[in-house]
């Protein structure tokens, strides 16, 4: 983090609201003049008001709303009817890795050569054995000779594991980073209505992104590698099984279910010991997370001992439960065991009774026991995988389901029409809306309203009443669902969308700003690509050269994460900069002023009076001092617009809506008068 300068914080002033009145050369009077600078008189000589023309933010200022298209109703009735994803072939997903086949192959090499490792020491230690009832002097000659087979085995199985491993993870790591390239480049380009789905919400997408995308390397990488080389060991086993005996190859082929139940309780034993326990952890954890995440209402109530109570009732139960699948888990391991020497007893009997009739040798027992035995173990081990390929399946389903739905607003489409000039004219005409998540409510109904080219339009009305959603209308975050929207003439939809929104700029109540320099965060609204006179000019336009200057690092100041390191003022102003470096024809003001301090608000309103200036500008406000000046003042109630006019005009309509908005606060600036 960049060195801050340190400054030191004093009190000034204390007492109540009407001790710090009488001292009007005191900070906190200087604060409520600065105020009163800001407010003009509204009627009758009520002077001296912040008029808060709404209680409450409306939820679409807060949350990005979502498009609804008139043909987006279908759509979303199908997605609403059934949130599964439906199942996709994997042979999809293999199309998808398509471009490693070329490494597959090299893997899959290298995994049946793995794969035939074991069977093959079969063979070996079958001879090996042989090898010491020889006699002496042939003995010493052929146990050398097997013993260098060894050696190469073991250099083979050196060799051929990393290989499997390293080639199989490649082809897994190259899937991941392009199915992960392909969701957020589709995940970015969606309608900001598909966002507004709870399925779809920030935590549900980075899931996808990473653990979703991580079962699919599973299912690529490890689980096919391994499926590669059991089947190589299977299909070694039982070669080599048959071709040395096929009679003791059926008998010990019929016992291999034995084999594959010993795996199978081996691996139900395993789970069932951690799966509960694993649920009662969480729980535990959760108790101290809580705790941790609250220790100074904890320490305020002085409740650690009941704390400390609760976490340790959290504890035994998987204690508890530790020690019940602690000895099923037992149990389990040595019913498998006892299967398995079931196997092994019935193996060398049959045997044995072989080698007595003649129809085979000693030293092929063995080469049969130890080739299909390690078939067996294949088999059992590629059971393990099952649970994995159950979860990557589903994975590949929900990837996929991003992969094959179609933006129905798309800012990668470059098709459509752009202007050589843009005036800023717009109008909208019976335009009726309803959002996505809430088709019951209806936002708009038959909404007409004209937008001079470079005139301030001031949007004023009760919370809910869809002020906000006209500037995201505006930007094509949605469509209308009837009625249309036109610029200089031509209806939205007809323009390139990304053209489109390069010509407005916008101003939020609560400015987002990104972990990075304050350089970054200016250019970033010419796509990074300002030039330095280009980020200078816009930030004295913003009114925020002088405090940037006055940084220790200046224009290179890392903001922090969601602009922590600056205040709100300079945040907005920062913004504002923003916003204009790319030269906008139409301003976006929501609230940009509302959630500021009154030095703050003078300091960014000044910034703004200045950014208007020839530009068409929608502001969505609640102070006086931020509407009042506008051209057209827009009163919306119900869906639709109810009045409009001047503030001079709108304030002498006796029981008229605007009147009703400023009287509703009029009482809170009484104390205000006299100052």
């Amino acid at each position: 983090m960049p060195c801050q300068k340190f400054i030191p914080v004093f009190m000034i002033d204390t007492g109540s609201h009407s001790q710090l009145l009488q001292d009007l050369e005191g900070a906190y009077a200087q604060l409520i003049r600065l105020q009163h600078a800001n407010n003009d008189s509204i009627s009758h000589g009520s002077e001296d008001q912040e008029i808060s023309m709404e209680l409450t933010t409306t939820s679409s200022q807060k949350i990005p709303h979502l498009p609804l298209s008139s043909g987006s109703h279908h759509s979303m009735e199908e997605e609403t009817v059934s949130k599964k994803p439906p199942e996709v072939p994997l042979r999809r997903l293999a199309y998808l890795n398509k471009p490693e086949l070329p490494i597959l192959i090299m893997g899959a090499i290298a995994a049946i050569t793995n794969g035939a490792v074991l069977p093959t020491f079969g063979i070996l230690i079958s001879n090996m054995i042989k090898t010491f009832y020889e006699p002496p002097h042939k003995m010493k000659s052929n146990s050398k000779f097997w013993a260098i087979m060894f050696i190469l085995l073991g250099v083979v199985a050196c060799i051929s594991l990393p290989a499997r491993t390293y080639f199989f993870s490649v082809a897994g790591c190259r899937l991941i980073k392009r199915m992960r390239s392909l969701c957020f480049e589709k995940v970015i380009n969606m309608e900001i209505g598909w966002f507004d789905k709870p399925e779809n919400s920030s935590g549900a997408i980075g899931a996808r992104l990473s653990a979703d995308a991580a079962s699919v390397r599973g299912l690529v990488g490890d689980a096919l590698a391994q499926l590669v080389q059991d089947l190589s060991s299977v299909v070694s086993g039982l070669t080599i099984a048959f071709a040395t005996c096929w009679q003791l190859a059926f008998i010990i082929l019929a016992l291999i279910p034995l084999v594959v139940a010993d795996g199978f309780v081996q691996l139900k034993s395993t789970k069932g010991f951690s799966a509960d326990a694993k649920m009662m952890y969480e729980e535990a954890s959760q108790v101290a997370s809580d705790a941790i995440g609250s220790i100074r209402t904890v320490a305020s109530f002085c409740a650690e001992e009941k704390v400390m109570r609760a976490y340790r009732d959290k504890c035994a139960g998987p204690e508890r439960m530790g020690i019940k699948q602690g000895l099923i888990a037992g149990g389990g391991f040595g019913v498998s065991c006892f299967l398995l020497f079931c196997v092994y007893a019935a193996s060398f009997y049959a045997g044995a009774w072989l080698v007595e009739a003649g129809t085979t040798t000693f030293p092929k027992v063995f080469r049969v026991f130890y080739a299909l035995t390690t078939a067996a173990m294949a088999v059992s081990n590629s059971g393990k995988f099952a649970p994995d390929t159950s979860k990557a399946k589903s994975s590949v389903a929900s990837v996929f389901a991003i992969l094959d739905r179609e933006s129905e607003i798309d800012p990668s489409d470059e098709s459509g029409m752009i202007l050589q000039h843009v005036k800023g004219e717009i109008e909208l005409r019976h335009v009726s809306f309803r959002y996505p998540a809430r088709p019951n409510v209806e936002i708009f109904r038959d909404l007409c309203l004209t937008i001079n080219s470079g005139k301030t339009v001031a949007l004023v009305g009760e919370s809910g009443s869809g002020k906000s959603t006209i500037i995201s209308l505006l930007q094509r975050f949605y469509n209308p669902g009837s009625g249309c929207i036109t610029m200089d003439g031509y209806e939205l939809h007809k323009f390139q969308l990304k053209w489109l929104r390069l010509q407005m700029g916008l101003v939020s109540q609560e400015p987002v700003l990104f972990n990075d320099t304050i350089r970054a965060n200016i250019a970033y609204g010419e796509d990074g690509d300002a030039t330095e006179a280009e980020i200078l000019a816009a930030s004295e336009l913003a009114n925020a050269h002088g405090f940037i200057s006055g940084l220790h690092q200046g224009y290179n100041t890392m903001v922090g994460e969601r602009g922590v390191q600056l205040s709100g003022g300079q945040k907005q102003r920062v913004a504002i900069a923003r916003a204009i470096v790319k030269s906008p024809k139409i301003l976006l003001l929501d609230e940009a002023t509302s959630a500021l301090d009154a030095e703050s608000e003078k300091v960014v309103q000044d910034a703004l009076d200045r950014v208007m200036v020839n530009r068409t500008t929608v502001v969505v406000a609640h102070r006086l001092s931020t509407i009042k000046g506008a051209d057209l003042i827009v009163v919306v109630k119900n869906g639709v617009v109810v009045e409009k006019g001047k503030h001079e005009e709108l304030i002498n309509i006796t029981d008229g809506s605007y009147t009703s908005l400023v009287t509703a606060i009029h009482s809170t600036s009484e104390n205000f008068k006299n100052l």
